[in-house]
Formats: structure tokens, sequence, C-alpha cells
């Protein structure tokens, strides 16, 4: 029980600052270090730095005016931004395969060489792909395997 009243407080204060536009607060801990550490994952090369400056000015602060910055990376994390509002404004919905490509959509909508590419923006893969040395299901499965996982987690 105690672990459910500080996910419903966790849940209200997010939902509340996020409608507040306070970013001062877990809300904008929160945009922060996910956007921060999710691009890192994926090879960003912005700092913890820019990527509270980006969220909390919508300016790309920079302390190293040689700097060169991959629009990529600013996409993203403008992508990331946006995701994780649609995540509090959904929250209480059940996790569905159009909620995940809605999620998908305002990660990517904004990315100019996912577009270029080719690449499903709020849709399953078009073509087969591997990550590093893994293979992964065929894009005819997706789908399938999504709602595998998703009558398991629900």
């Amino acid at each position: 029980m105690e672990n459910e009243t500080y996910m419903k407080r966790l849940k209200d204060r997010l939902q509340i600052e996020f409608k507040k536009q306070d970013r001062s607060g877990v809300y904008g801990y929160t945009q922060r270090s996910v956007a921060y550490n999710s691009n890192r994952i994926e090879g960003s090369t912005l700092t913890e730095k820019q990527t509270a400056s980006m969220f909390e000015t919508g300016t790309l602060y920079v302390d190293d005016p040689d700097m060169i910055f991959r629009t990529k990376d600013i996409e993203e994390m403008n992508g990331h931004f946006l995701m994780f509002n649609k995540m509090l404004d959904t929250l209480d919905l059940e996790l569905t395969e159009e909620l995940i490509k809605a999620f998908h959509y305002e990660l990517k909508s904004g990315g100019f060489e996912d577009r270029a590419n080719g690449y499903a923006i709020g849709d399953y893969k078009k073509r087969p792909n591997m990550i590093g040395i893994y293979e992964t299901v065929l894009p005819s499965q997706v789908s399938d395997e999504m709602s595998q996982l998703l009558a398991w987690y629900n």
C-alpha cells in the first residue's frame, strides 16, 4: 500500500507541475534526466547542461564556441521532451499499440534524418534491422510480437 500511495503522489505531482509548466521540480528533473540519459545511450553529444538549457529556455547553452552540434541531437532531444509530455497526458490510459505508436510519433516526427530516410514515424518498422550484432523481429512480425508483449504487460 505504501508503494501505491507513493506512486499516486508522484504521478499527481508530475501532472500538476506539467500543467503549470513548472520546470523547477520533479517534472523538470525527470524531463531533463530521462531525455539526457536516453539520448546519450543513442550517441547524442549534448551535455546535461545543454539538455537543461534546451528544456528550460529553448536555447542551446554553448560553453565552447568551436563546438559543432549535430542537428539530429537537437531534434531528438526536443522529440524526447514532447514524448514525455504525451506520456503524462495519457498516464491513465491502458498501454496499447496505438499509444506506443503515438509516443513514437512525438519522439521522431521532428527529425529530418528519419523522415528523409523513409523511416516509419509513428508506425512499426517497414525494413528489417539489427541492433549491434543482434537480430530483431522482421517487420511482418512486429505487430504480433507487440500484441504478445502488451498482453503480458497489461
